[in-house]
């Protein structure tokens, strides 16, 4: 078991045939919180479940422990977000790749919460951000993907380490080259190949991928 989808308590701005494709995907589905809600709107129970559960009802909650859910419920008055204890509690049952839906949404604060846990796990756990139009991911080594000629893709440092990266693929070519804050050096490249290659030799990249839909 390598990879899982985590449903987080934001707004879900993707349709409902997109979920049900990533959940057929899957075979490890988890929920932070009130993400169970969208889950339950999907017919699909999580597998793990786990928050201070502050905003899911008391329904959805009781519908998941009469599915089997693990239920791990922790105190409301603590350090870490569902998302990032969502993330642990991933990383502890050898998750390897996960994908989270409804990360996004007009709560910047949390979004922003959520990379900050995404960083956090960077070097054990792939995990990614994901809905219909936009995927957004950090690299810190090295990634290799196929893409749609003519995506939008917008790098930036992230973690406050320096930032020398390699680009090919793209429109705008880059050979170690730092990405520095203050300078949106990174903003609006387009893919020109069938794959692309970001390659980080030091610190964190932050992508935004803008995806064509089908």
């Amino acid at each position: 078991m390598t990879k899982a989808v985590l449903f987080v308590g934001g707004e879900y701005i993707s349709s409902t045939e997109f979920y049900m494709r990533k959940l057929q995907e899957t075979s490890f589905v988890s929920a932070a919180d009130s993400g169970a809600e969208m889950l339950r709107s999907l017919g699909t129970h999580p597998d793990l479940l786990v928050g201070d559960m502050d905003s899911i009802s008391e329904t959805t909650l009781d519908w998941c422990r009469s599915k089997g859910s693990l239920i791990l419920i922790y105190p409301s008055e603590k350090d870490d977000t569902d998302t990032k204890i969502a993330l642990q509690a991933l990383e502890e049952r050898d998750i390897a790749e996960v994908e989270i839906f409804g990360a996004t949404g007009l709560r910047l604060d949390h979004f922003m919460g959520t990379l900050a846990s995404i960083y956090g796990v960077r070097n054990t756990l792939k995990a990614t951000i994901v809905e219909d139009s936009v995927e957004i991911g950090m690299v810190s080594k090295e990634l290799v993907s196929s893409v749609e000629l003519g995506e939008i893709w917008s790098l930036f440092p992230f973690g406050g380490q320096p930032t020398m990266i390699s680009l090919k693929g793209f429109k705008y070519s880059l050979r170690d080259a730092f990405l520095e804050h203050g300078n949106p050096l990174g903003v609006s490249n387009e893919t020109k190949e069938s794959e692309v290659q970001i390659l980080c030799k030091g610190g964190t990249v932050l992508y935004f991928r803008w995806l064509k839909k089908q």
